[in-house]
C-alpha cells in the first residue's frame, strides 16, 4: 500500500487567495505604491507562516525568516518600515478571505440542525501605552488589554467569526444576531446570559443552549414531566426554591424570563416576558443541580442529552489554548494598534488553515480512530511541518552571503557591545 500524503496546508493557502489576489489588494490599500525589494505577497506569507516555535511573535524573527527564504537582506528598521496600518489591513483582509472559505462549506448534515457553534472569547495583555485603544479590567496589573471573540464550528474547529475588542467590552455585544443563524445551534457561554440576546436568536429561527446563572430564580410556568400521586407541583414556584430538596435525577420545565426589546425608531425600550426551557441535571455524588436554559423542544433534544451537548462548546476553548500555546497569540510585543492586529489576525490565519487541514483529513480518511484526533494533538504535528509549508508558498531557503548572514544575525544593537566581544579587544590590546 502507497503510504499516505498528510494535506498541506500552502494548497489552501495559494488557492483560496491567489498570490495575485494579494498583489492587487495591496495596490488597493496603497501597501504596494512601487515595485520595491519586498513583496507584498512575500511579506505576507513570512508574517503568517514564520512562528514555527512556541512563545511570543518576535518581529524580529519574521524578519529573519523572509530574509532567509528571499535571500535578500534588508535592515529591521527598514524591515519594520513595511509593517504598516495598509499591511495590517492586508492581514484582516486575508483573514477574511479565509473565513468566507470556511463559511462557505457547511457540514452535509447535522441531523436536526444545520450547524452547531460555540461562542467564547479570551484576554490577551497588551502593552499598557494601549489602555486608551483597549482599556483592561485589571487597571494595576494589566491596564490594557484586549479580548478576541470567537464563533468556532463546533464539529471541525474551523474560525467562522472573530471580533477584537477591548478587554471591558461585555461577551454578549460582540456578535450580532444573524439571519444565517437560523437552524443553528448556537453554545454560550454564561458570559452571554442575556436574556435579550436569547430572544433575538430564538426570533431569527436559531437555537442556544447555555447554563443558567445562579443569580436568576425565574418562575416555572410548566412542567414537561409531570408526575401524579404525590410527587411535589413544581407550576408557580421559582425555580431555585422548587430545586431545593429535590431528588429527581432530571428536572424538565418551561419558565417565563423578562426580555428588554430595544427601542426602534420613535418607540421606547419594554419589556416582553418569553418562556424558555429549563433542564436541571442532578449530580449523582454531590446531588447538586447544574441548570441550563435553552429553545430547543424536547422532540429535537432530550432532556438526558442536554448535558452531553452542552459538553461540546469546550471545542471553542481549545481552539483558545491552541492560538496561545501553540501559535503566538499569547504574547503580542508591541506598543502599535496596528501591529497589534496584525499579529493576532495572522495567529487566526494560522489556526484556521491548521483545523482547516484537519477537517481535510478526517473527510479523507477511512481509518475508525480518525475522528479520535483533537485538536491539539493535531496542532503538535501541524506546526512542526510550518517551515515546509513556508517553503511551498515561497519556495526553497535562498543561500545568504557570509557577509549577509552575519549580519543578520548579529546584535542589533551597536552600542551594547557583548562580553566576549569587549575581553578580546582587551586581550589583543595587552598582548599586542
Amino acid at each position: 500500500m502507497a503510504p499516505h500524503s498528510p494535506t498541506c496546508s500552502s494548497s489552501i493557502l495559494a488557492t483560496a487567495v491567489t498570490p495575485e489576489a494579494v498583489s492587487g489588494r495591496a495596490r488597493e490599500l496603497g501597501v504596494v505604491r512601487r515595485r520595491r525589494k519586498v513583496g507584498a505577497y512575500d511579506l505576507l506569507m513570512s508574517v503568517v507562516l514564520g512562528v514555527s516555535i512556541r512563545g511570543p511573535t518576535v518581529l524580529a524573527r519574521i524578519h529573519r525568516t523572509w530574509c532567509r527564504r528571499t535571500g535578500k537582506r534588508l535592515a529591521r528598521s527598514a524591515f519594520w518600515d513595511r509593517l504598516t496600518e495598509d499591511f495590517a489591513k492586508l492581514v484582516c483582509w486575508f483573514l477574511e478571505q479565509m473565513l468566507l472559505h470556511s463559511r462557505a462549506s457547511r457540514p452535509a448534515s447535522l441531523g436536526q440542525f444545520r450547524d452547531v457553534f460555540a461562542l467564547d472569547s479570551s484576554v490577551v495583555k497588551v502593552d499598557d501605552g494601549l489602555a486608551n485603544r483597549w482599556p483592561g479590567t485589571r487597571t494595576q496589573s494589566a491596564p490594557a488589554a484586549i479580548k478576541v471573540h470567537a464563533l468556532v464550528r463546533v464539529f471541525t474547529g474551523e474560525l467562522v467569526d472573530y471580533r477584537i475588542t477591548g478587554e471591558r467590552t461585555a461577551d454578549c455585544k460582540a456578535f450580532g444576531v444573524r439571519h444565517d443563524w437560523s437552524g443553528c445551534l448556537l453554545l454560550l457561554d454564561q458570559g452571554y446570559s442575556s436574556q435579550s440576546l436569547w430572544r433575538r436568536i430564538a426570533n431569527v429561527g436559531g437555537y442556544f443552549l447555555t447554563r443558567l446563572p445562579k443569580d436568576r430564580d425565574p418562575l416555572i410556568v410548566a412542567d414537561h414531566d409531570p408526575r401524579g400521586g404525590k410527587a411535589r407541583q413544581l407550576v408557580g414556584r421559582p425555580l431555585r426554591k422548587a430545586l431545593k430538596g429535590l431528588k429527581r435525577d432530571q428536572v424538565d420545565v418551561s419558565c417565563t424570563f423578562q426580555c428588554t426589546v430595544r427601542k426602534y425608531r420613535r418607540t421606547r425600550n419594554r419589556r416582553v416576558d418569553e418562556d424558555f426551557r429549563v433542564v436541571a441535571l442532578r449530580h449523582p455524588r454531590t446531588g447538586k443541580y447544574t441548570v441550563f436554559v435553552t429553545n430547543i423542544p424536547a422532540r429535537r433534544l432530550p432532556t438526558a442529552l442536554v448535558g452531553r451537548a452542552y459538553r461540546l462548546r469546550w471545542e471553542v476553548e481549545l481552539f483558545f489554548k491552541a492560538a496561545k500555546s501553540g501559535l503566538g497569540m499569547n504574547e503580542l510585543p508591541s506598543s502599535k494598534p496596528h501591529i497589534v492586529e496584525m499579529l493576532v489576525c495572522a495567529a487566526l490565519i494560522r489556526l484556521s488553515a491548521c483545523m482547516q487541514d484537519r477537517k481535510r483529513l478526517l473527510a479523507a480518511a477511512r481509518h475508525p480512530r480518525a475522528p479520535d484526533i483533537g485538536p491539539l494533538q493535531w496542532l503538535d504535528w501541524w506546526r512542526q511541518r510550518l517551515p515546509a509549508m513556508l517553503a511551498d508558498v515561497l519556495g526553497p531557503a535562498a543561500p545568504l552571503e557570509r557577509h549577509d548572514l552575519i549580519a543578520l544575525l548579529a546584535d542589533p544593537n551597536r552600542r551594547r557591545p557583548t562580553n566576549r566581544g569587549v575581553f578580546r579587544f582587551w586581550t589583543e590590546e595587552a598582548l599586542g
